[in-house]
């Protein structure tokens, strides 16, 4: 299968440094035939370029799903964590995504002129393919002519954008003619649902697989996503029923109803409207398989409710998590803030 020829970076580059309060969404279904005569289905759903996911659906079903700092795959033999070339393949499938929000995905982006592609030379823009290798956009960005992808030792692919139909308020590509230098693969789209949607979406468009690490990167996530919603409930459900806090010079116990508490004076008081991860977050896992951490580095950003005063603060923590009843659970963390 095409687009899986790009190493990864291990430093998050600014396109990876995802918003847990990101409301973007892009899910899809295709049906696919290819020159060769094979024939199969696609599902794909879109949160950010470290969050998306791809399904092959055949005889032998595969899904690739790319989350924060893991990619994971799931087929007949079940799930795993898996090579970081196969974070270009699940993010490489995400079409409509590159079509709409190239600026987020693509660094250092730049224009190029006289592109030649599929015979004819156009203008585009070019930038670094989050884990390696180039993304370039094809003709006018708001209704291009196709993409292309430029990977170490790879032949370059181009993806063409046709049948455009109006959707809503934008027209969208319904066709996409894929050529990766061997073979044609013709993407003719049954749905596209492209919306604003709960920053908690993802989670549940993809089923976690049973993999502790992710799991406990979503744990992280969601609780980032928590501030961005001001649910103190979500906060608390998250928690163990004891957590102990280091934080500011203190050191405190807490109960899962007192964490409740704790928030929902502190929603009351500030909006969170951004909460990005600086860099992936560092997940470890102890051999007793019921305990863990996770060392982050984030940035929150948002405002007093009351006099609207802006705020714009860095944070490193190492978050404690504990299994409980086969559950990932927050049993505590040790923090500090970056002084400006």
């Amino acid at each position: 299968m095409l687009i899986v020829g790009a190493a990864a970076a291990f430093l998050t580059t600014g396109a990876l440094a995802s918003d847990a309060c990101s409301t973007t969404a892009i899910s899809t279904r295709a049906e696919v035939t290819v020159s060769d005569g094979s024939t199969y289905q696609t599902r794909s759903v879109y949160h950010a370029a470290n969050a998306a996911g791809f399904e092959l659906i055949r005889d032998n079903p595969m899904t690739v799903t790319v989350e924060g700092p893991f990619v994971w795959t799931k087929n007949s033999e079940g799930e795993k964590l898996s090579g970081a070339a196969m974070k270009s393949f699940a993010l490489g499938h995400q079409f409509h995504a590159f079509m709409l929000h190239f600026d987020d995905i693509v660094e250092n982006i730049r224009p190029i002129p006289d592109v030649e592609f599929q015979g004819q030379e156009r203008n585009g823009l070019s930038g670094g393919f989050p884990y390696g290798g180039k993304a370039l956009l094809i003709g006018d960005p708001a209704r291009p002519t196709g993409l292309r992808f430029e990977f170490p030792e790879t032949p370059a692919i181009d993806i063409m954008f046709l049948d455009w139909r109006k959707q809503g308020e934008r027209a969208l590509p319904h066709h996409i003619r894929i050529d990766d230098g061997e073979r044609l693969f013709d993407y003719h789209y049954t749905e596209i649902d492209i919306a604003e949607r709960s920053p908690l979406w993802f989670f549940d468009a993809v089923s976690p697989p049973a993999v502790d690490e992710v799991q406990i990167y979503r744990l992280h996530r969601k609780l980032l996503a928590a501030h961005c919603l001001g649910d103190a409930d979500l906060m608390a459900d998250l928690t163990a029923p004891e957590t102990t806090i280091a934080s500011r010079g203190e050191l405190f116990s807490s109960s899962d109803e007192e964490t409740r508490t704790r928030f929902t004076r502190v929603f009351e008081r500030v909006d969170y409207t951004g909460y990005h991860d600086l860099t992936e977050p560092m997940i470890e896992v102890a051999e007793s398989g019921d305990i863990g951490w996770a060392s982050v580095n984030v940035r929150a950003v948002g405002a007093e409710k009351t006099s609207g005063e802006a705020f714009d603060d860095q944070w490193a923590w190492v978050m404690l998590v504990r299994k409980i009843d086969g559950v990932w659970r927050n049993a505590g963390n040790a923090s500090n803030l970056k002084q400006n």
